[in-house]
């Protein structure tokens, strides 16, 4: 599949960057329009910046980079930061069987996304995600 459309949003590693990103998330959905992917986009591209935000532990002054690529059967969502470690999906509940109050972004993801993943980088990593596209026959 070829790439049709390409976009990259950079933010401060700040936690106002995560309000940015949802606001950039949905006006991207109604610029490609594709308003149909607005509400999992905005809470996926929420979720992969609040932990790389949040939880990520990189110097100051780093930066969280989002990548949109609109291809012809599905749109994939890039954030990358500078941060080391491995993101993994929590159990929703601890060991003594309380709800946890953070930590289940990544559960979000992979119940939302129909792909995701991480990939490892020099320095840091890319959080991805995919959402297949309704795309009727030609």
């Amino acid at each position: 599949m070829t790439v049709q459309k390409t976009e990259q949003v950079r933010y401060r590693r700040q936690r106002p960057a995560i309000r940015a990103a949802r606001a950039d998330a949905r006006a991207l959905a109604d610029k490609w329009q594709h308003s149909e992917l607005v509400d999992d986009l905005v809470l996926l591209v929420s979720e992969l910046v609040t932990n790389a935000v949040v939880h990520g532990t990189t110097g100051r002054g780093s930066q969280v980079h989002v990548t949109y690529g609109l291809l012809s059967d599905r749109l994939r969502v890039d954030v990358r930061d500078a941060a080391t470690g491995q993101p993994r999906v929590m159990r929703p509940v601890s060991l003594d069987g309380e709800p946890r109050e953070s930590g289940r972004g990544l559960i979000v993801v992979a119940t939302l996304a129909d792909r995701w993943g991480v990939t490892p980088r020099v320095i840091g990593k890319s959080v991805w995600f995919e959402i297949a596209l309704n795309v009727g026959p030609s």
